[in-house]
């Protein structure tokens, strides 16, 4: 919505879907994840028949390196595996 103008920031957003300006810059920063991770992401299924992956859990890993994203995944794809 901010992309295609629709509202000018994320405090408008925020009012507009009705949460926290909070809410709307960590889900957002999940954009800092690597694209691969994004994918890979997605290929186990939306939603998941569990709560594995939650925004709360991959918000530190935005921030960090490449390597560090990628040993992430490898883990969350070891439990995903075991727990289905």
């Amino acid at each position: 919505m901010i992309d295609n103008s629709q509202v000018k920031n994320q405090s408008n957003l925020a009012r507009k879907i009705g949460i926290s300006i909070l809410c709307i810059h960590q889900i957002l920063s999940l954009l800092k994840l690597e694209s691969l991770i994004i994918q890979e992401l997605e290929k186990l299924g939306n939603p998941l028949k569990s709560k594995i992956i939650t925004e709360r859990m991959l918000r530190p890993y935005a921030n960090k390196s490449s390597k560090e994203q990628i040993e992430l995944l490898e883990i969350i794809k070891t439990f995903f595996l075991y727990k289905n």
